[in-house]
């Protein structure tokens, strides 16, 4: 896959995945509403962008590090050693305690903490050496269903990604476009096939003291198999990782202690705003807006 949307345009792929489910349903009769057993709190989306040119060379990162620590060959089942938030936390948390993980079946190759610092260590040099441009936007379905507010989350999220990718591009990248990129999902194809994501864009569009540039971003994503397209499945275990730990981060209001170093390493990657100057507010952006404890 080469991307161009011009004869010299650079692009930025944004290789994007979710952490939570959309629900918003509730428990019935409850004043003020909770949400129902099983619905996660947040849905998360988050991007990571990289130039086109980065694509093979990230790629092939990642398939060294599965080849390294969870000892890969080309004919692997990729299900088996598949990366994602949620496994490493998981993983980290029973090496440590010296108790056994429920992780697929490629993680049994880690043998203890040793080896699990070793695989946070080169992940987190992933997101070190090929800075890729991050964005994540966090919907609080709580909040949303305490104010009574019924838009689709998913909508939500994809709109604020594709404002927040042309804000970026114009203030600090200029010249360049956008794609993104995502793995097969029929609610959220639904959603774009159906208009559904453009109204509801249109809609937070109204509120904007300045609408950004959309023809920046292409209107909806390029959906990939991950059964078949093995650069791309590799690169999006990235964005599966930074929205698993943006939401622990808005949650508890820190990472986890386990995966600390790979905070680390993802939190210069993030947009900043162009006037605040800082991650939240852009690079990592909430719905509804609240005011937050977190200074980054």
């Amino acid at each position: 896959m080469s991307i161009h949307l011009g004869h010299t345009d650079p692009v930025l792929i944004f290789y994007v995945d979710e952490t939570g489910n959309s629900s918003i349903a509730t428990v019935p009769d409850t004043n003020p509403p909770e949400l129902a057993p099983g619905t996660a709190e947040y849905f998360t989306l988050a991007g990571v962008g990289i130039r086109d040119s980065s694509r093979k060379p990230l790629a092939e990162y990642m398939l060294r590090l599965k080849a390294e620590h969870f000892g890969a060959g080309p004919d692997a089942d990729w299900h088996d050693t598949e990366i994602k938030g949620r496994y490493l936390l998981h993983v980290a948390k029973a090496l440590r305690n010296g108790k056994k993980h429920a992780a697929p079946g490629g993680w049994s190759a880690l043998a203890g903490a040793g080896a699990m610092d070793a695989l946070l260590r080169d992940l987190a040099l992933a997101f070190l050496t090929f800075r890729p441009l991050i964005l994540a936007n966090v919907i609080d379905k709580q909040k949303m269903v305490t104010r009574g507010i019924r838009t689709n989350p998913i909508g939500i999220a994809y709109s604020y990604l594709q404002r927040n990718i042309a804000l970026t591009l114009e203030h600090q990248h200029s010249g360049e476009a956008a794609v993104i990129v995502a793995d097969q999902q029929t609610q959220h194809e639904a959603l774009f096939k159906s208009g559904g994501i453009h109204e509801i864009r249109e809609e937070f569009s109204r509120y904007l003291t300045r609408v950004p540039n959309y023809n920046l971003v292409l209107d909806k994503p390029l959906w990939v198999d991950t059964e078949r397209s093995i650069w791309d499945r590799e690169i999006l275990q990235l964005a599966d990782i930074v929205s698993f730990l943006v939401t622990k981060v808005i949650h508890d209001g820190e990472p986890p202690a386990e995966l600390a170093t790979l905070w680390e390493a993802l939190l210069p990657q993030f947009a900043l705003h162009h006037k605040s100057g800082k991650v939240l507010g852009r690079g990592i952006a909430m719905y509804p807006p609240r005011s937050s404890r977190l200074s980054f």
